[in-house]
């Protein structure tokens, strides 16, 4: 590796941020990204790009404001360009990553530009020997893939350009994360772990010296060991031609020159932050709130964890493994847990004193069996979720295989009765436009038995996905308690960009949370809970495709509690996740009302998670205390 900087008087930077939105969120962490970001390239000490050399964009109107300084950039350099963006970032119906401007809405994608607009303008102007582009947005990892799911770019073309030597991309997200502007911090996340990396440099660890100068692969290395450890989004990076591993700015972290070659760099403003928050840009909804004096197990303004447990994963119970538990029921002091396989079984437990952290143990089971006592054979079965009938003698249960809803007795676990399903929702026939293996996976009675509501898993092909959110369709039943259900209607739903409806459970008054989970890899498990309802609403059933359909005709969500906020509180995971205390969360049940301790009033929510018999995923009982209105 050749050990000498970029040349910065034949280099230069271009530094475009939003932060006064007419009709977004406001961003105001973004203004000060620019100014901390800019002082840190231009400090002699760190690089010392030429202050003219650095144009700073804040807030573009057009796509003119935003992409034209760039083309300028491009075709002055000749050893390094820097573009960096800091906004709003959103997914359009055709899965392209847009970055907006200050007159951006998201149900306008016209009013912002593609990315692939600006990659195109850097490939025909560009003359830099080296290219580095940093995308603080949302969504932001979808410029390192396919960027257009017409056109299918190959992963290592995406970054590249045409007659240059080589370019590194950096991310602040995965392509279906959405980022946070934590409260209480100057910057964001993402762009203060950036600078403060420049500003205070890497020491040398295991017994390695500390090198005089920063590659960009160390500096990514360090930003995203630091924001995962805070159990923030992980960034991503994509190098071609093997820039990252070249010197890009001298390290601060080794002895500097003399101070009269060299000032000392101003140090003291780029202290180590400790607030808990996530990198980049939300919504304000979505926002970590500031810490304060806020006690450390608070989740969100709604819910805090009360505590977790590990207690039943990879244990047996009267010869049966432990294992698959995708739905929860919880009455009074006893709770059932459906075990998602072709052997279904329904565990009977305790859960432990309300109030308290889980420990949940079990009792007995029953086996689910046919109509005439046989038990499911192999795939025969595979149960998602379930709902105890107001009898507490019955069960209506979810299987994903065919599929199926029937209703079991507790007492024998035999079948006594199935609800039609409408052909479309299937997958064994002709007529069915259902994706098998994630097709029921969502079940809730309403509290007097009368409405049933059974939920997809993913959109029914022709519904598909819209700016990165699963379309899916809700089958709404009605009848008597303990008699016949028929099909009522087809309600809307829409998941957050990757993330699928994992369970439902009935607060009242046509009310119920909904539990989203996601997953990405490297990155790990996603688990929100919303508060939504289900009445009101246009029956869909009629609608060919949901794709098109407007933002009015779903439910309306509001969150609760997204688990990643959440403290740790000491849990430990079996593979790379942005905060421990997550894992592949499938069961959900609302208990009752807290009558003592510190959270006297709020509800009992409890949450089971599925290990699908996998060594790497646990089996992981939670239990929070929740505001529901």
């Amino acid at each position: 590796m050749t050990e000498a900087l970029p040349d910065p008087g034949a280099s230069a930077a271009v530094l475009i941020g939003v932060a006064s939105y007419k009709t977004m969120q406001k961003l105001p962490t973004v203004a000060r990204n620019l100014t901390r970001l800019k002082e840190a390239l231009t400090d002699r000490a760190v690089w010392g790009l030429p202050p003219d050399k650095c144009v700073v964009v804040l807030d573009p109107k057009s796509s003119d404001d935003l992409i034209d300084p760039v083309v300028q950039a491009a075709r002055a350099a000749r050893d390094t360009l820097i573009v960096y963006y800091a906004g709003h970032g959103f997914v359009d119906p055709l899965g392209a990553l847009r970055l907006t401007m200050i007159g951006s809405a998201e149900e306008l994608p016209h009013k912002a530009v593609l990315y692939s607009e600006v990659r195109e303008a850097l490939r025909q102007h560009n003359r830099a020997r080296r290219r580095v582009i940093i995308l603080d947005c949302c969504y932001s990892g979808r410029a390192l893939g396919d960027m257009d799911a017409q056109t299918r770019t190959p992963l290592r073309t995406v970054a590249d350009v045409k007659g240059m030597k080589g370019s590194y991309l950096l991310t602040s997200a995965a392509a279906n994360v959405r980022a946070l502007a934590p409260r209480g911090e100057e910057c964001t996340a993402f762009t203060g772990e950036f600078v403060r990396v420049l500003r205070e440099g890497v020491p040398g660890r295991d017994g390695q010296p500390t090198r005089p100068f920063l590659t960009l692969d160390a500096i990514y290395r360090e930003v995203r060991g630091s924001l995962d450890h805070r159990g923030r989004p992980t960034p991503r990076q994509q190098d071609n031609n093997q820039v990252g591993q070249l010197p890009f700015v001298r390290n601060l972290a080794h002895p500097l020159p003399p101070a009269r070659f060299l000032p000392p760099p101003p140090r003291a403003r780029w202290k180590r932050r400790t607030a808990f928050a996530l990198a980049a840009l939300a919504p304000v909804a979505t926002l970590a709130a500031d810490t304060g004096n806020i006690p450390s197990d608070v989740c969100s303004p709604h819910a805090s964890l009360i505590g977790f447990s590990d207690s039943l994963d990879k244990v047996t119970f009267q010869g049966r493994r432990v294992s698959g538990l995708s739905s929860l029921a919880v009455s009074h002091s006893t709770a059932l847990s459906l075990a998602d396989n072709s052997s279904p079984v329904l565990f009977r437990m305790t859960l432990g004193e309300p109030g308290k952290p889980p420990e949940p143990r079990i009792t007995g089971m029953t086996r689910l069996l046919r109509h005439d006592g046989s038990p499911y054979g192999e795939r025969g079965f595979d149960g998602e979720a379930f709902a105890v009938e107001d009898s507490g003698r019955t069960v209506l249960v979810a299987s994903e295989h065919t599929p199926s809803i029937g209703r079991y007795s507790l007492a024998t676990g035999e079948l006594l009765y199935e609800l039609p399903v409408p052909e479309s929702f299937r997958a064994d026939i002709p007529a069915g436009d259902a994706q098998r293996g994630a097709i029921f996976e969502s079940l809730a009675l309403s509290p007097d038995s009368r409405r049933l509501y059974v939920g997809l898993e993913d959109p029914l092909g022709r519904d598909g996905t819209y700016r990165g959110g699963n379309r899916i369709r809700i089958l709404r039943y009605i009848g008597e308690p303990g008699g016949a259900y028929r099909v009522d209607g087809q309600l809307a739903y829409e998941t957050d960009s990757g993330m699928r409806l994992a369970e439902l459970a009935p607060i009242g008054d046509g009310r119920f949370l909904a539990l989203e989970r996601g997953y990405t890899e490297g990155q790990g498990n996603s688990i929100r809970v919303y508060e939504v309802s289900l009445t009101g609403l246009r029956d869909v059933t009629e609608v060919p495709s949901l794709e098109r359909t407007p933002a009015s005709a779903f439910v309306v969500k509001r969150e609760l509690v997204d688990l990643g906020d959440c403290p740790s509180f000491g849990a430990r995971a079996k593979q790379p996740q942005v905060n421990p205390l997550l894992d592949n969360a499938e069961g959900m049940a609302l208990g009752g009302t807290l009558t003592e301790g510190p959270h006297q009033g709020r509800r009992a929510l409890y949450l089971v998670t599925d290990d699908n018999e996998n060594p790497v995923q646990i089996t992981r009982f939670y239990t929070l205390a929740v505001d529901v209105s």
